[in-house]
């Protein structure tokens, strides 16, 4: 029964610690990539019950797992990203495998008891990303505007999105940035109903009306997201949707909240949180 709680464990810790990973470095990982990774990180793991295999337990053995953990997990666009990539990779394992072992050193409870353990790891991992959110500084921005491309639900668009540092949205709940993004530019993708929908003056009525008539796979994702216009007082509501993920730069970001809104500009078709391009 022990050998099952240890698995258990190893599974979910590394499913802890690649997520965290893909969040840091803004890079889109698929569940099934995370699965894979954490399910190799596993069985290394399990090694360690067989003493008379101590040539695995070596130092360039484990940096050879852990550099197969980091292709199977992520991708990358060429070998200064896959450094860049498996630097964060380690030190998040560093990191978390640390906080944690202070959390049980410091609360005195059994080290064996799985349910500890994955909490202390999530805990660690949401620590690791408030530090990194307070450290990290926007990058020089050259361009005033990108290319994007948004995916959802198996399907994509690309479009042209200013960068506007007066829009530092974030999704309340998930944390996550907000592109706002004109609806009709979503053709295709979602509803004509929610394409032609006037989104000024939103509020929870109207919300509550497009929700019920939605498709399943789209209400699981609709966010709601409050803002006030410059120079004013009254508050508002964005309908948001939680995308796939955002290719920009050939970086795929997950994360990303798109915000509905029927702004006219001829020039471009969404308004970018410059905050997204910090690891682009």
């Amino acid at each position: 029964m022990y050998i099952e709680y240890y698995i258990i464990e190893n599974l979910l810790i590394n499913y802890i610690i690649i997520s965290c990973t893909s969040i840091l470095i803004k890079k889109y990982s698929s569940k099934k990539k995370r699965w894979l990774g954490s399910f190799m990180g596993t069985i290394y793991s399990v090694v360690y019950l067989y003493p008379r295999l101590e040539i695995l337990f070596t130092l360039p053995f484990k940096l050879l797992i852990m550099t197969f953990i980091t292709l199977i997990s992520f991708t990358y666009r060429d070998k200064k990203e896959f450094i860049r990539i498996s630097v964060v990779f380690y030190l998040v394992n560093v990191f978390i495998c640390g906080s944690t072992y202070f959390i049980i050193y410091f609360t005195g409870i059994e080290h064996m008891k799985v349910s500890f353990l994955i909490v202390c790891a999530y805990i660690s991992c949401e620590l690791l990303k408030y530090i990194y959110r307070d450290i990290k500084t926007l990058k020089y921005i050259k361009d005033i505007k990108k290319t994007i491309d948004i995916n959802l639900l198996g399907k994509h668009c690309t479009c042209e999105a200013l960068i506007d540092s007066g829009n530092l949205l974030k999704d309340p709940l998930g944390n996550n940035e907000v592109i706002i993004v004109k609806s009709r530019t979503l053709k295709g993708i979602i509803s004509d109903e929610l394409v032609e929908y006037d989104y000024e003056n939103m509020d929870i009525s109207k919300v509550q009306n497009i929700i019920s008539s939605s498709d399943r796979g789209l209400i699981s994702r609709v966010k709601l997201i409050p803002y006030k216009h410059a120079g004013g007082n009254n508050s508002s509501i964005i309908l948001g949707i939680k995308v796939d993920y955002v290719e920009i730069d050939k970086n795929k970001i997950s994360n990303v909240v798109i915000g509905l809104s029927n702004f006219d500009d001829s020039e471009y078709d969404a308004i970018l949180n410059p905050s997204i391009l910090q690891e682009v």
